[in-house]
């Protein structure tokens, strides 16, 4: 490397991801006297001259960093092309706002070209959706895009050494998991207590869980689902799990069998594993807006809808392995390498 240093940026509230901590891991070992820098002040606050006066400092680290990582529109468009000795790499990691932005585009296809990423030297959009969304609606100058290889947590959770390793601390958590499927219930952004309480009023918790609880165990950040369950007879504790803050999130996405989700992050992700993904309406997101035009079969419009899901079938629908393919890249080229090549 000509420049020891490499800087991690993240300026929309989201701080280091797992994407950006794996890499970091990488990098580290790979150049041992590499230094790390990191940039993560929100620049979106409720205080106009405050955003411009952390716009200036974005600007003023990025003018000076030589080695750039993010994973969302933290590079700024006033930074200056960069030189051929500069990085700058976005691992385009599928949050919300994506799903806003093609949805625009397919609305009105007279919309101009975005420059929100064109001071990236080189890009991973992780998908051949991502891929196309940016190259059919974004402009770049000289990027190189990264095709055909998933992003890095995408591509961890089908490692079998990982797997395993996670598997094994959540089934010490969970003994009763030992054995069975793990269908994951995940709801993000969790603000309103009546939306909440709101979600599960339809659902029959017991018809589901008598339906299931021979082969699958459940877990679920939901502490409303959580409520209901423990309306229900002790015996129906054993096929039943509540997470928050013990395992994080991400972890999940290493062992479950079927993910239940509104988060566009963990389902997109979640498709290198080739297994089920349903969209559980909850929330204003934009993902569900597509889920519910693109991939109507996979839209669950109330939780009452979750009894109706075949949870015997043994291989993915048409349309589940639909999704698995638009939304991941084979993972059979691993991440970390091709980006510890971008920095040599």
């Amino acid at each position: 490397m000509k420049d020891t240093t490499i800087s991690f940026l993240s300026t929309r509230g989201r701080g280091m991801n797992i994407d950006l901590k794996l890499i970091q891991d990488h990098l580290a070992s790979a150049f041992p006297d590499t230094t790390f820098d990191y940039y993560m002040k929100s620049t979106a606050t409720k205080v106009p001259a405050a955003n411009q006066q952390l716009e200036k400092a974005r600007l003023s680290f990025c003018t000076n960093a030589k080695n750039i990582i993010c994973m969302d529109p933290s590079i700024p468009i006033k930074l200056s092309s960069a030189t051929p000795e500069e990085r700058r790499l976005l691992t385009l990691v599928p949050y919300d706002y994506l799903f806003n932005e093609y949805l625009k585009f397919i609305e009105d296809a007279e919309l101009p070209h975005k420059k929100t990423f064109i001071r990236c030297t080189h890009i991973f959009p992780g998908s051949p959706f991502f891929r196309n969304l940016l190259k059919n609606f974004y402009e770049f100058e000289n990027t190189v895009f990264l095709d055909d290889v998933c992003l890095p947590l995408a591509w961890d959770i089908t490692s079998k050494e990982s797997k395993e390793t996670i598997r094994s601390k959540f089934e010490y958590l969970y003994p009763d998991a030992k054995g069975k499927k793990i269908l994951t219930i995940l709801t993000v952004n969790q603000t309103v207590p009546e939306e909440m309480q709101d979600l599960f009023s339809d659902l029959d918790i017991k018809e589901l869980l008598d339906k299931i609880r021979n082969d699958w165990f459940i877990i679920t950040n939901n502490i409303n689902l959580l409520d209901r369950i423990n309306r229900l007879s002790f015996s129906y504790t054993e096929c039943f799990g509540y997470m928050k803050g013990v395992f994080g999130f991400d972890n999940l996405l290493y062992f479950s069998d079927m993910m239940i989700t509104n988060s566009s992050k963990h389902a997109c992700t979640f498709a290198s594993a080739n297994k089920p993904i349903y969209y559980l309406n909850y929330g204003k997101k934009h993902f569900g807006r597509y889920m519910k035009q693109f991939y109507p079969d996979l839209y669950l419009e109330t939780a009452g809808e979750l009894t109706t899901i075949n949870y015997k079938k043994r291989e993915l629908s048409d349309v589940e392995a639909k999704f698995c393919q638009e939304f991941a890249f084979a993972s059979e080229i691993n991440p970390l390498r091709e980006i510890k090549d971008i920095f040599i």
